[in-house]
């Protein structure tokens, strides 16, 4: 596939939100890695400029005039304009280039015109203004307490003349304005203390200090939950969707190492990931555990002393910051024309990322030495925030919400009463929002108010054992054979979810093709067009 075909592919995917620009640039495979970083910044500056370069080409009529796709024509469009080399040649369809080129006196003439039109003085004034590289979350660092002190950081950045700031001297309100862009400042955080606050864009990326896991570059909004669980030192505590595992090594950080924290993901490769991470980070007391957190028997011996529960499922990601995906965003409002979502499955999507998140509380809240349960989602959307804690309220009575000067207590901005919750249940849980300085995020914490219920033993599942199913001619009475499969013995422990089945695997022993005649075990031959019997073999896997 040529260069510009690929990136028209790329583009086709982001408007059917298949990825992420990373993923189908950085991490695709199929992109040389010469290539990988020229496609990258054109995908990101063709979303910038989409609508100036769409209403370039509708005008231009190449699309008419050329057998070229729309996607190609716009890629094309921003490199013959605002590329500095024009057209990319390596790698191109020479014979599509040529097409372009035709067009480009008309196409340059009516880009002229359009800057004339909406009075832009460069061509930076095209890109919509809320796609512009405006950077307004501060640099959050959390020190790992495994490895060093805050004090210790603190006066390493100072001997880097690095200026402290107080938070004293300076306010919430006067932060963006005493802590400006890349300034070399940086300040201890007011509400966690184990997490220091430095200028939007300071890059920190090849600091000695995060190379060797000293700091962890995590959002502040992130490092909330593993503060409203409150490991203990020497506890045992749990995360349920662990991956990529910050929060997880967060909660071994708090802990000092001692105790033992399992972590559960369903994902092999994100859970790879999250050995890797939590490895630098110099964590171990952590557990991995490859298989949903739903299929955890919450009565195992092993999880007996597990007294805290992190639970961060999958949500809608609503509150991230990021200004790739206002570049997609963006683009399909122009692609559309019209700019509306469609929402009716919007709504329903939130509905069934809230199903799954009450489950995840309500199982956690079924091991019986919890007493402590930390839940927190990366959405600003009520659904899934305010009317989850609503939900699982209403069907359990054994936990409650924990009191608000145990959740973050000198951080202002509150949960949103009328959305499920009173005034006072808002004011015991913690919303954020891009212009506190940090992602859209959302936590609440719950607190054990009674023992829990002795456990209701299920009835036994029958394991249905192989079935021989004879052909029509076989006789009715078959000599009984040993199952396939042994049942599932009650107490062992399943293999991770990579590794079992997920149904059951039918295996169909066909009769012989040869029309021939075949011999038997017996030595006898079997007369041709004789029917052998059709045996299915049916392996049963009993679910946790």
């Amino acid at each position: 596939m040529w260069f510009y075909d690929k990136a028209a592919d790329i583009l086709g995917r982001l408007e059917r939100r298949e990825g992420s620009i990373k993923n189908m640039t950085i991490g695709n495979r199929y992109i040389k890695p010469e290539e990988k970083r020229k496609m990258y910044a054109l995908i990101c500056e063709t979303l910038k400029y989409a609508s100036a370069l769409s209403t370039v080409v509708e005008r231009s009529e190449v699309l008419t005039a050329e057998k070229i796709k729309p996607r190609q024509a716009l890629v094309m469009c921003h490199d013959m304009l605002l590329a500095r080399g024009g057209l990319q040649h390596q790698g191109a369809d020479k014979r599509l280039n040529h097409r372009m080129m035709k067009h480009k006196a008309r196409m340059v003439a009516e880009f002229e015109k359009l800057k004339i039109e909406l009075n832009a003085t460069c061509n930076a004034d095209l890109v919509p203004e809320n796609l512009r590289d405006n950077v307004s979350t501060f640099r959050y660092v959390r020190v790992n307490l495994i490895k060093t002190t805050v004090d210790a950081v603190v006066k390493a950045f100072e001997e880097e003349r690095y200026k402290l700031a107080r938070f004293e001297d300076i306010g919430r309100d006067g932060l963006h304005k005493a802590m400006p862009p890349k300034a070399r400042k940086f300040m201890r955080d007011p509400d966690l203390n184990d997490v220091l606050v430095f200028p939007p864009g300071t890059d920190l990326h090849d600091h000695p200090l995060y190379v060797n896991g000293s700091v962890i570059l995590q959002d502040k909004a992130s490092c909330m939950p593993a503060h409203v669980a409150q490991p203990v030192e020497g506890s045992q505590a749990l995360d349920a969707c662990a991956a990529p595992g910050n929060k997880t090594s967060h909660m071994a950080s708090l802990m000092h190492n001692r105790g033992r924290v399992f972590a559960f993901d369903m994902d092999r490769n994100r859970l790879d990931t999250l050995v890797k991470l939590t490895g630098n980070a110099g964590c171990k007391i952590i557990t991995p555990e490859c298989m949903s957190f739903l299929d955890v028997d919450p009565w195992d011996a092993q999880y007996a002393g597990v007294e805290y529960a992190l639970l961060d499922p999958s949500c809608s990601g609503s509150g991230i910051v990021s200004r790739l995906d206002a570049l997609v965003d963006s683009y399909i409002d122009v692609v559309r024309k019209d700019g509306k979502a469609n929402k009716d499955n919007e709504g329903a999507r939130l509905g069934s990322l809230a199903d799954f998140q009450v489950s995840i509380v309500l199982h956690a809240m079924k091991f019986p030495g919890v007493k402590r349960v930390s839940y927190s989602t990366c959405s600003v959307h009520a659904e899934e925030n305010e009317q989850v804690v609503a939900r699982v309220l209403a069907e359990q009575d054994e936990f409650g919400l924990a009191p608000a000067d145990h959740v973050i207590p000198t951080w202002p901005r509150r949960g949103l009463s009328g959305a499920g919750l009173t005034d006072a249940q808002a004011e015991c849980v913690v919303r954020t929002m891009p212009e506190d300085g940090t992602n859209g995020f959302f936590v609440a914490g719950f607190v054990r108010l009674r023992a829990p219920e002795p456990r209701k033993e299920a009835p036994k599942k029958a394991t249905t054992p192989s079935v021989t199913v004879p052909s029509e001619e076989a006789s009715e009475k078959q000599p009984e054979e040993e199952p396939l499969i042994e049942p599932v013995q009650r107490g062992k422990r399943k293999k991770p979810v990579g590794d079992r089945p997920n149904e059951a695997k039918v295996q169909t022993e066909q009769p012989s093709k040869k029309p021939s005649t075949v011999p038997s075990s017996s030595g006898k031959a079997k007369k041709k067009g004789s029917r052998s019997k059709r045996r299915v073999h049916v392996s049963v896997t009993a679910s946790r």
